[in-house]
Order: structure tokens, then C-alpha cells, then sequence
């Protein structure tokens, strides 16, 4: 198999890591893992970052997730920084959450997983465009 000019440096910058680079760079990398593993958090963050700030306007936007999971998404991405909730008493008590530069950032990790899944499944299955619920 031959590489592209891109993909050779991918391979020679593996290649020339050492034991320790190595072990340290698994740690962040299963971070990102481990927030983007569950079922709804990419989706309740999209939701955040498009401006549904309140939880029945989120609800609405992921009508497929239950209450719970959204309460739970919603306290998990909380504690974890990536989006954050201001109280407003009022009227109507209620939350309002909005993301926070670590959620934007972590877009950049987001778009390159679905350029490299968009790519993946056009080269391996011959898909090119993916409904939600994999069809």
C-alpha cells in the first residue's frame, strides 16, 4: 500500500514517539473519549451552542431523549466544565445553560471525527451521506 505525502508523516510522527510520549498522550486521549462515549452529550452540546439555553428548549431540539438523560447529560457536562448553568428566579424559576471556550474548543476535536468518519465510510461501505439512525 502506498501513502500519501500526509499520511507518511502521520506514520513517521508515531513511529518517533517514545515509550513515555506514548503513555502520557493515552490519558488526554481517553478524556476525550470518555466525554464524547455517551449517547447524548455531543448532541445536548450541539443543542447548547446553537443557543437552546433552557432545558424545555433542549428537549425539544433531542425530542428522542428522555428527561433523564437530558437532566443527567446536562449535570455530567456541568461538572465537567464544558457547558455552564446560570439560575434565574423570576417569574418561572429556571436554568439556562450555555457552553463554555473548553465546549468550543472541544468542536475542533468534533469536526475532525466526523471529516474522518464521513471519509471512513465513503472509502470502507461506499456511504456518503448518514442519517442520524444510520441509514
Amino acid at each position: 500500500m502506498e501513502y500519501t505525502p500526509q499520511e507518511q508523516l502521520l506514520l513517521e510522527r508515531i513511529q518517533g514517539l517514545d515509550e513515555h510520549e506514548l503513555a502520557s498522550g493515552i490519558v488526554p486521549i481517553r478524556d476525550v473519549v470518555d466525554i464524547l462515549g455517551s449517547r447524548w452529550k455531543v448532541e445536548i452540546l450541539t443543542g447548547v451552542a446553537r443557543g437552546h439555553c433552557r432545558f424545555s428548549e433542549l428537549k425539544t431540539f433531542l425530542y428522542e431523549i428522555s428527561e433523564k438523560m437530558l437532566a443527567s447529560g446536562l449535570r455530567e457536562l456541568t461538572d465537567l466544565q464544558l457547558i455552564e448553568r446560570t439560575d434565574r428566579f423570576g417569574y418561572t424559576n429556571r436554568a439556562e445553560y450555555r457552553i463554555t471556550r473548553q465546549g468550543l474548543r472541544l468542536f475542533s476535536v468534533i469536526f475532525a471525527m466526523q471529516e474522518w468518519g464521513e471519509g471512513y465510510r465513503k472509502e470502507v461501505f461506499g456511504i456518503e451521506n448518514c442519517s442520524p439512525n444510520g441509514e
